[in-house]
């Protein structure tokens, strides 16, 4: 081979070196990226193949060549990884809780789409949802619209409710996060069975028609002419209230499909429940009503109806105030019978607790059984503190403490009732209820050690304790400034009526 075809030869193989080493650098000497099967994160099923997963979830990508990741897309929406813990046969990825599923979205391509710098690849991979779950359902005050809570209520195909002949919703809507629903109830007399909602990846179902349900009564110990409000839920077409004795409430007004108002009748001579009535059935209120009328102790710590007795009618004075039935009537009107008064006359500074030794600002009650002795071990975590206030001037500063003691001993549990401070019951700040309410304090809520006399409050409780924790049983209210700004003075005028201890709420 002459020198010229030397040469010509050497070029070609350096050129093909550079065309080699070109497309080398190009891909890095990998193929193209390809998922063969999907898995759990779980190392005892390694061999599980996946073939969907929720939103939210963590996966693993297996295949070969699926080093240098760079995105991963489900349904098109971008995921995290941590490249860090990835290889050329695993990638592990976290589905984004955002990606849409054929629930939320018919149209996606239930596909995964990984891009590396080498080449991309999809694989086919449905994201599906748990189950739908219903955690409850009420209806509207004229029982045709009906909102039903739970989760994952998507990708709905149909709802229905146990009416004869056309069962299916009229219409319907859901909210953006698949927790709610507003759904048109189809016509006819409802028989009892449930209402179903059926999704594209499941179905749940719910009790229907759905119970009347007391939660609770404006004031437990209302007088004869005092109007009652009843909270709950479902109140539709109730017809009936009837008080203890079988006797008939006064003047039924439907407020909301949550709450109703009647007039206490008069001739109640017993404790019992209030019983309302209607087409969805019956309910009865958690506690009975009218308790002060036996005050039975154990239970009832005071009526107020004596001063100075030492039994459950009455309570020991100090420098709060006694109103006998005549002077409870005319300025806290619509009681039962005689009440404790407190009354602070007086300014109190910032973080102050002065004004509990003067002015009207505590009530000292007796020592009396709280439960039958033989009950002392239990648990006081169905119990609660109750009784009746009447709020005669705008409450919106400083706070009433409620401890457990004796004379100069409140040094056992505590509770803090500043209503003013709760933006459910005061949403201005300011309390001032229509006549007398009742007021529950759960026991597990006061806190033990002597911290009347300090200028902290730590709400923590226990529902550890038993009635065994309680030497003694004497009660206490007392004001407090437990506040950076000053109470003005005359600005606590409050009535305290039937202080009682109960089982439940």
């Amino acid at each position: 081979m002459n020198f010229v075809m030397k040469k010509i030869l050497f070029l070609l193989l350096v050129c093909y070196a550079g065309l080699m080493e070109l497309g080398c650098s190009k891909n890095g000497g990998k193929g193209s990226p390809v998922i063969t099967n999907i898995r759990g994160l779980d190392t005892t099923k390694r061999d599980l193949k996946v073939i969907g997963a929720s939103p939210g979830s963590e996966i693993v990508l297996q295949g070969h060549d699926l080093d240098d990741a760079r995105q991963i897309y489900f349904n098109d929406t971008l995921a995290y990884f941590n490249p860090v813990y990835n290889t050329s046969t695993n990638i592990i990825v976290v589905i984004p809780s955002t990606a849409q599923t054929a629930a939320t979205n018919p149209t996606v391509p239930s596909t995964i789409r990984l891009v590396t710098s080498h080449g991309s690849t999809t694989y086919s991979f449905s994201l599906i949802l748990p189950p739908p779950t219903i955690s409850g359902i009420s209806l509207d005050i004229t029982g045709t619209t009906i909102e039903i809570n739970g989760t994952n209520l998507a990708g709905i195909k149909k709802i229905t409710f146990p009416v004869p002949g056309n069962d299916t919703a009229l219409s319907y809507t859901v909210n953006k996060t698949y927790t709610q629903i507003i759904a048109k109830v189809p016509p006819g007399s409802a028989f009892t069975d449930s209402m179903r909602v059926q999704c594209l990846f499941g179905s749940a179902a719910f009790p229907y028609p759905p119970p009347m349900v007391i939660g609770s009564l404006s004031n437990e110990n209302a007088a004869a002419g005092t109007t009652l409000l009843i909270n709950g839920t479902n109140f539709i077409g109730v017809n009936q209230v009837v008080f203890p004795g079988g006797i008939q409430g006064i003047n039924l007004q439907t407020v909301s499909v949550n709450q109703l108002s009647v007039v206490v009748p008069p001739g109640i001579t017993t404790p019992d429940s209030v019983r309302i009535y209607g087409p969805l059935g019956t309910a009865s209120s958690p506690q009975p009503f009218a308790t002060y009328l036996t005050y039975s102790s154990p239970g009832y710590l005071s009526t107020f109806e004596q001063q100075w007795n030492t039994d459950n009618t009455s309570f020991v004075g100090w420098t709060g105030g006694y109103a006998d039935a005549s002077t409870t009537s005319a300025n806290y009107p619509g009681g039962t019978g005689a009440s404790g008064v407190i009354i602070q006359a007086s300014p109190m500074g910032p973080n102050s607790n002065a004004g509990s030794q003067g002015n009207g600002g505590l009530l000292q009650l007796n020592d009396v059984p709280w439960v039958a002795d033989a009950n002392k071990s239990r648990s006081v975590s169905n119990y609660s503190l109750k009784f009746e206030v009447y709020v005669a001037s705008t409450w919106s500063a400083g706070a009433i403490w409620i401890s457990v003691g004796d004379w100069y001993g409140w040094s056992s549990y505590s509770a803090r009732f500043a209503p003013w401070s709760d933006q459910t019951l005061a949403p201005n700040g300011k309390y001032k209820p229509s006549g007398w309410v009742t007021v529950t304090i759960p026991l597990t809520q006061m806190i033990q050690g002597n911290q009347f006399w300090q200028t902290s409050w730590n709400p923590n409780g226990s529902a550890a304790r038993t009635f065994n924790d309680y030497p003694t049983t004497g009660v206490g209210f007392l004001v407090m400034n437990d506040q950076a700004s000053a109470v003005p003075a005359n600005s606590i005028n409050i009535a305290i009526d039937n202080v009682r201890i109960v089982q439940g709420k």
